[in-house]
């Protein structure tokens, strides 16, 4: 899922003209609470409360899927008609997603900030395993990630800092390559972790991509 952050809320008020419409993202913002029911409310009221007028809110189960927006904007059309700007609390996807629905004359305003991809630990805890780079290494490394893993982001191995299996960045960090070798002993792919990997190709990390499916894919 994608994890964000809310921005402060003067930077907010800051960038609002008119009344508002909240929108908010029923999948990641919801888990990273920046933008699920709870929070859309929480913010109607802050704003309410600065005396900007609220024409509605809406929460979508997901932000980033066109049509649900598209949809989202005819079941709302009277409230966000009335509005000077539309606040929307989900990751830059779902913000572009209201930027390629609304009228170009709705402000279209950020609430959060879009920080990594996570994994959910539980429910209080994201952590960031995978750095989108558009070329994985996991079929070599076990499914372990050392471009993430690794603050040095190294694919040949551990630095020369690591002391104790722990990484000398954050000692209270177990080192990814230990975690690499561990795991090829036990499933003997020790072989695989021996080759030289190249310098990673990171222009594989293209901006503004589309991955189109194809058959009954939905």
């Amino acid at each position: 899922m994608i994890v964000t952050k809310q921005k402060k809320l003067d930077e907010i008020i800051g960038k609002i003209k008119g009344s508002v419409f909240i929108f908010g993202c029923g999948i990641c913002s919801d888990t990273s609470r920046t933008g699920g029911r709870k929070e859309v409310e929480a913010m109607r009221l802050i704003l309410e409360d600065k005396n900007i007028t609220i024409e509605g809110t809406y929460v979508i189960d997901a932000m980033c899927h066109f049509q649900k927006v598209r949809k989202a904007v005819r079941d709302n059309k009277e409230g966000i008609s009335n509005a000077g700007t539309a606040l929307v609390l989900s990751c830059g996807s779902g913000v572009q997603s209201a930027v390629g629905v609304l009228p170009d004359t709705i402000k279209i305003v950020s609430g959060v900030d879009t920080v990594f991809l996570g994994n959910i630990e539980n429910l209080s805890s994201l952590k960031e395993m995978c750095s989108l780079c558009g070329n994985c290494v996991l079929n070599e490394t076990g499914g372990i990630c050392p471009v993430t893993l690794c603050p040095k982001g190294l694919l040949n191995g551990p630095c020369g800092g690591m002391k104790n299996y722990k990484c000398e960045i954050d000692e209270n960090l177990d080192c990814a390559w230990v975690k690499i070798y561990e795991r090829s002993i036990i499933q003997d792919t020790v072989k695989d972790i021996k080759k030289i990997a190249k310098p990673k190709d990171y222009s594989l990390k293209k901006p503004a991509a589309t991955l189109k499916f194809t058959g009954s894919h939905r």
